[in-house]
């Protein structure tokens, strides 16, 4: 069975030691069965993201398995569009945002403006469902009215837990174009009950590498009690219809 691990990361990350080098990565993502992956570069976060996704590019274009996810910051969208020019003229179609780390909201004109660039690129856009605290309440209802605003991307919800897991089933109930990423569906039964509610379709396996082990995000879907078609679909057959990638 193909493991694809939709959420990956290297690169430098200043706010704790990580084993984040490309090596590290490589290995421990090996270790587990991990066959592809969707690799992000830590440095566009902080920093420079232009820089981020060049060196993305940069390690995907030698690693056959891994495929490159750009970010932006959308403080810096007069820079942003260009950027999107090149990454789409690259073969990206893969976007992440991080709003808890960059400090702006869903309802964010900016960011509304990249998501108009985005809409009917055939792009993955990637984001959380915290955005700052832990009063998150309401922001994937908030990141559900954007897909049903640009309803020509596919949007990836990360963060999903037993505290935001009935916001998300009902979300995930109402929009097509939603799919949630699987790292923190740790409660009892969590895959079963998204699985029954949602559909195993709407479900991509990640486990957030480095920042968490890889054991504990694959062993939820793997020990789950759902079929083996359903644990296909979650581990590498969503992912890769999504992208359109060929298995």
């Amino acid at each position: 069975m193909q493991i694809f691990d939709a959420n990956v990361f290297f690169g430098f990350w200043s706010q704790r030691r990580l084993q984040a080098d490309l090596s590290s990565i490589k290995d421990v993502t090996a270790k587990h069965g991990v066959t592809r992956m969707l690799l992000c570069s830590l440095r566009g976060i902080f920093a420079d993201f232009s820089s981020g996704n060049k060196e993305t590019i940069e390690v995907c274009r030698k690693e056959a398995n891994m495929i490159p996810v750009a970010t932006l910051n959308p403080h810096r969208y007069l820079g942003a569009s260009a950027e999107i020019d090149a990454m789409l003229a690259s073969g990206v179609r893969a976007f992440r945002f991080f709003p808890e780390y960059q400090h702006w909201p869903y309802n964010f004109a900016p960011f509304h403006r990249i998501l108009q660039q985005l809409n009917g690129t055939g792009s993955l856009v990637i984001i959380p469902a915290r955005v700052g605290g832990h009063h998150n309440n309401g922001v994937i209802t908030e990141i559900a009215d954007l897909a049903g605003r640009y309803n020509r991307i596919n949007f990836l919800i990360t963060g999903i837990y037993y505290g935001n897991l009935a916001e998300a089933i009902v979300v995930g109930q109402d929009s097509a174009n939603i799919y949630f990423e699987t790292h923190l569906v740790n409660s009892p039964d969590g895959i079963e009950v998204c699985t029954a509610e949602i559909g195993a379709e709407r479900l991509v396996y990640g486990s957030q590498t480095p920042f968490n082990y890889i054991t504990s995000s694959l062993s939820m879907v793997t020990g789950a009690t759902i079929s083996e078609a359903d644990q296909e679909q979650i581990l590498s057959k969503n992912i890769m219809r999504i992208l359109g990638v060929a298995s």
